[in-house]
């Protein structure tokens, strides 16, 4: 295998357990914008991931445009994913986009802006000053890319925890299924005809990843050829500054962490307004990201009650 394909495979686990596209699969991916770059957080130093210490990344998904930059869109998801090598666990922690926060280019606005004022660095820094946490590295992407990789792996399973319509008019039912490209992006971008919008679609978001990474997992332990294919829906478009042995071990890090030992959570706050939008004001210092700051991770016996506000 070659060093690009080597690339190209630690690139797809990592899309694995984020759960967003890897690929466009469009006719001509020579020419087309990444539609996921891996990098390190901050430049000035490299992260230590064989050890013991907690392991911070922070992933995003960018709601731009086929056409535009990832970085020119807004943050549409946004999830520190904390994993612990000692304990083998890992937790997601969503960031609802409306949260009204520090802005690290200057000002206090919606999260969600961060990335097209300062790209990821800003949106980096603005959650790094929000939660107190220095992150080893981010993963940034596009919504629509993840309808092409999961048709290219014949459908996303996933476990619908209640039923609910989606913004298309999908009737969503509870319980095992498995979605098309358009109904995962639809499942994981439906916000109003949930109980509690935003907070309710950021845990879905979650739910996606972990779909992602627990089917990958599946088929690779059933059949271990299944890796070729989905080597074979990420290896076009990826980008990323982070040397071959960083990515080897990242991924070989993520795989240890078996999925009944990857929480899933939101940090959630209060509605209001600003400026006559609605906003989310989250509560200084908030206990899920004090929790996960401090380690990595959180026991689902120490998860608040509202922050798994449906299912």
């Amino acid at each position: 295998m070659t060093g690009r394909q080597l690339v190209a495979t630690v690139a797809t686990l990592a899309a694995g357990l984020s759960g967003l596209g890897v690929a466009t699969l469009q006719a001509t991916p020579a020419v087309s914008a990444p539609v996921l770059q891996i990098g390190a957080a901050h430049a000035e130093y490299g992260p230590t991931i064989t050890g013991n210490d907690p392991i911070f990344i922070l992933i995003l998904g960018s709601d731009s445009r086929p056409g535009t930059a990832l970085e020119d869109g807004l943050c549409d998801s946004i999830h520190i994913l904390g994993i612990d090598p000692k304990t083998k666990r890992a937790t997601l922690v969503g960031i609802p986009r409306d949260s009204y926060v520090p802005i690290a280019s200057g000002g206090t606005n919606k999260i969600n802006v961060a990335l097209p004022q300062g790209g990821p660095e800003g949106m980096v820094a603005t959650v790094e000053d929000l939660t107190g946490i220095t992150f080893d590295y981010f993963m940034l992407t596009g919504f629509e890319g993840m309808t092409r990789i999961f048709d290219a792996l014949g459908g996303l399973r996933i476990d619908v925890p209640y039923a609910f319509k989606g913004y298309e008019n999908t009737d969503f039912t509870a319980g095992p299924t498995t979605m098309t490209g358009a109904e995962a992006l639809e499942y994981s971008r439906t916000r109003k005809s949930l109980s509690h919008g935003d907070f309710d679609r950021s845990m879905n978001h979650g739910r996606i990843m972990l779909a992602a990474f627990s089917q990958f997992r599946a088929e690779f332990r059933r059949d271990p050829t299944a890796l070729f294919r989905w080597i074979a829906a990420g290896m076009r478009n990826v980008s990323t500054d982070l040397p071959l042995d960083d990515l080897l071990a990242l991924a070989f890090t993520s795989w240890e962490i078996r999925p009944a030992r990857l929480t899933n959570l939101v940090a959630v706050g209060e509605i209001g307004t600003a400026g006559g939008a609605s906003i989310v004001s989250l509560p200084s210092p908030h206990p899920v990201l004090e929790d996960i700051a401090a380690d990595g991770f959180i026991l689902p016996e120490d998860i608040p009650a509202d922050a798994e506000p449906a299912g």
